[in-house]
């Protein structure tokens, strides 16, 4: 049998020259006990490994997309190639345990900065798992491992309590995860992968830990530990005593208690003092030994229990809701505890997930109080659900990962609605500030533990913002509408003009013609830019009508003579058609149609003229010398001949693409800086490139002058101008700007940026990158 008298003359000792060496030499005893553990755990994984496959199988036959049901078959292939390897750094892992080291309070909140540090998309997932599994094992096999812990201790030169318990649930299961974490594998993999090594590991840690303490006792290692500890609960509930310090079932968890009780959450108090000998090991530490007040976890005494952590938060929260008034400060929720505790004469110490959380959500809210996009009224009535969301983040550890978290939304939609709100002088009788304080209140007064009330609230909400946005939208609406027709009518102008510009340039048309293009289809080609686009058929025909019109009586004869017959009589049709969509005076179309009339008449004239000419003139050829002199071919036929040669037109009418080209760029053209602006911005300015990705929607903040500063919303962007539309929250329109005016603003920063994304994912965003920078900057 090993006794702990005497222990601690040698443990000083001993605790140096493992100091001095930097490694531990493990006794023998250890030793036998790190190869028993490591081959029961693994035993367990062999299990766990067959679970897996059935159950990845399963759910990749069920997956609902092609992507999400290949990352689980590749994760199934990469499991099974890297079974081994998984087992032998778990088992590495379980063996570097047994080197044990001292906990401070660096290390706790470096444990926490490595916890946060998950805290990002799918890991935060992964670390609410990790997190629950260990707090059940801790709650569930209490006693077992306390005994565990208490002949640990009795065989290390170091302090061995449950915090560094090289077999402790968290450790056990850190082993696992570290072993995973090299597998890239879907995440819904990686869940199902801890779930089963939950299952399959970590529910089963009470049999593995009386295996453990059985080897010990074989050992001789106290083993009459389990005996002195069931008579001395025996003797005390004979005596009917109850726990020391308990004064009410919701403190009861806040004291250490005479034994850790089965089934009960705690993890007990053991060996949590300095044993002097084996029989003052067996005897628990009364909470007399204690300081009133909020202990550390190495103090020795039994974790809260979630049940009275979240009864004190309540009380607090109470308390929070009375004072109400002058604004809202950041609380630090571990001082108000510290202070309850100590004016109940009450001991307690925190588990490691609720410190943690406590920390993440002061963190959380410390953004949300200094989030420049939200006005100081509103922070101040977000401010107050601090204790709140705590006792949902105790209770429920889903709300750190699941985006649909009622609680979460709630959050999120309260400040999505006040992004653009700003606090006039009787900014408590607004709406929105009103609706948000009422909730805010609500929450603070009816909250204990049933998430449902958010959910309640939230619809509640969604219906005022709706109410609210709709009358904002219609005003809106014909803001946009407003600008939109103006836009239409600019652009449409411009593109008609590019086109008969090009149309009509260098080219010595009749009078009709102009005639048609000014009265007829400059209209025609107007209404259809407005009401169908330039990207329509509608546009393209009108084009096209257009061309056909001035090629007509610009084409070349009679080289052209056949084609010109094919086309006049659906051209002919096309011009009835706009002249009717113009409502033309009847009396100008048929003077139109007779003067175009005429000109396709003499054309054909002409062009039966010259081919008779050049008839003539072949004939001449054929009966004369073949040396003719050239000044005797008429100047008629010699024109013809060169044409006809040469195939070019250097005047041509241009092509339905061209056209469309020119009605393009002049609708470019229209936002382009001019020679007249003060500033220019060149193509690639980062301001001027960002202009390009503004989403419809965004909220920024405008600086109109030095004392006029308000919030807008960019309600549309006009595309034919490239004009930019901005609203406040009543949809009123507020301001316009070019690109180029924009990009100046921008510049400038008169015109700033919110982030409009949401809160409670751009608060946990910010803390986790602080927390990985101050990380990056320790080492």
């Amino acid at each position: 049998m090993i006794s702990l008298s005497g222990r601690s003359g040698d443990r000083a000792d001993e605790k140096e020259q493992w100091l001095t060496r930097g490694s531990l030499s493990l006794p023998d005893t250890v030793i036998t006990l790190r190869g028993k553990a490591k081959d029961l755990l693994l035993e367990r994984l062999k299990h766990l490994f067959s679970k897996v496959d059935d159950s990845l199988f399963s759910m990749a036959e069920r997956a609902h997309g092609q992507e999400e049901q290949d990352g689980l078959f590749q994760a199934l292939r990469l499991l099974r190639v890297e079974r081994r390897s998984l087992a032998a750094r778990f088992a590495a892992n379980i063996e570097n345990d047994f080197q044990l080291q001292e906990t401070t309070e660096e290390a706790e909140d470096r444990l926490l900065s490595e916890n946060l540090s998950l805290v990002h998309n799918d890991d935060l997932e992964q670390m609410v798992a990790v997190e629950t599994m260990v707090t059940n094992a801790e709650r569930d096999f209490a006693e077992p491992l306390a005994e565990l812990t208490l002949r640990l201790d009795s065989l290390y030169p170091l302090k061995v309590f449950e915090k560094n318990n090289p077999l402790r649930p968290e450790s056990v299961c850190d082993a696992f995860v570290e072993a995973l974490r090299p597998l890239e594998i879907h995440i819904r993999a990686r869940l199902t992968v801890l779930k089963k090594f939950e299952q399959e590991v970590m529910v089963r840690l009470g049999e593995f830990y009386d295996g453990c303490n059985q080897l010990l006792v074989d050992q001789g290692v106290l083993p009459d530990l389990s005996q002195h500890r069931r008579a001395a609960r025996r003797e005390q509930a004979r005596a009917g005593q109850p726990e020391p310090q308990e004064t009410t079932p919701s403190t009861a968890g806040n004291s250490a208690g005479p034994v850790a009780q089965s089934g009960q959450g705690g993890a007990g108090v053991y060996g949590q003092g300095t044993p002097v000998a084996a029989g003052a090991a067996m005897q628990p530490p009364s909470a007399g030994q204690f300081a009133p007040g909020l202990l550390p976890p190495t103090a020795g005494l039994a974790p809260m229990p979630p049940s009275d952590l979240l009864g004190h938060l309540g009380e607090l929260q109470n308390s929070a809701t009375i004072a109400h008034g002058s604004g809202v400060q950041l609380l630090d929720v571990s001082q108000l505890l510290q202070q309850r505790l100590v004016e109940a004469n009450q001991s307690a110490s925190l588990a490691k997930v609720d410190s943690d959380i406590i920390k993440l959500v002061e963190m959380l809210f410390s953004f949300i109080l200094e989030d420049r996009n939200l006005a100081e009224p509103i922070k101040s009535q977000l401010g107050r659900l601090q204790l709140p969301l705590l006792k949902v983040g105790i209770a429920d550890k889903s709300l750190f990962s699941k985006g649909g978290h009622p609680a979460r939304k709630l959050l999120n939609a309260l400040a999505d609605a006040a992004t653009g709100w700003q606090a006039g002088e009787s900014y408590e009788r607004d709406p929105l500030y009103r609706e948000t304080s009422g909730i805010v209140d609500r929450v603070l007064n009816e909250f204990d533990q049933d998430v449902g009330l958010f959910s309640e609230l939230l619809a509640s909400f969604q219906e005022f913002i709706a109410r609210e946005r709709k009358r904002a939208e219609m005003l809106e609406r014909r803001v946009v509408d407003e600008a939109d027709g103006r836009a239409r009518t600019q652009a449409a102008k411009a593109r008609v003009a590019a086109v008969v510009d090009a149309l009509v340039a260098e080219r010595d048309l009749p009078q009709v013609v102009h005639d048609w293009l000014k009265k007829v289809w400059s209209n025609v080609l107007f209404l259809t830019s407005v009401k169908e686009g330039t990207e329509s058929e509608a546009w393209s025909r009108e084009v096209r009508t257009a061309r056909d019109l001035v090629w007509s009586v610009h084409a070349p004869m009679p080289d052209n003579r056949q084609q010109l017959l094919a086309l006049l009589p659906a051209l002919q049709e096309r011009l009835k058609d706009g002249v009717k969509t113009v409502s033309l005076n009847p009396f100008e179309a048929r003077r139109l149609f007779a003067d175009l009339k005429e000109i396709y008449r003499e054309r054909f004239a002409l062009a039966q003229r010259l081919l008779a000419e050049t008839e003539v003139s072949e004939q001449v050829q054929v009966e004369e010398e073949p040396n003719v002199p050239a000044q005797a071919i008429s100047p008629v036929a010699e024109s013809i001949e060169s044409s006809e040669t040469s195939g070019v037109d250097d005047n041509a009418v241009p092509q339905l693409e061209e056209l469309e080209q020119v009605a393009a760029d002049a609708e470019v053209s229209v936002s382009l800086p001019t020679e007249d602006d003060a500033q220019e911005v060149d193509e690639n300015d980062a301001h001027w490139q960002m202009t390009f990705r503004l989403a419809q929607g965004s909220w920024f903040e405008f600086k109109r002058t030095a004392d006029e500063q308000f919030r807008c919303r960019l309600a549309a962007v006009i595309k034919d101008i490239d004009q930019f539309i901005f609203v406040n929250r009543n949809g009123a329109k507020v301001a316009e700007f070019t690109r180029l005016e924009l990009a100046l603003a921008l510049r400038e920063v008169r015109l700033m940026p919110l982030d409009d994304g949401m809160l409670f994912e751009r608060a946990l965003q910010s803390v986790i990158g602080n927390v990985r920078k101050s990380r990056e900057t320790t080492n």
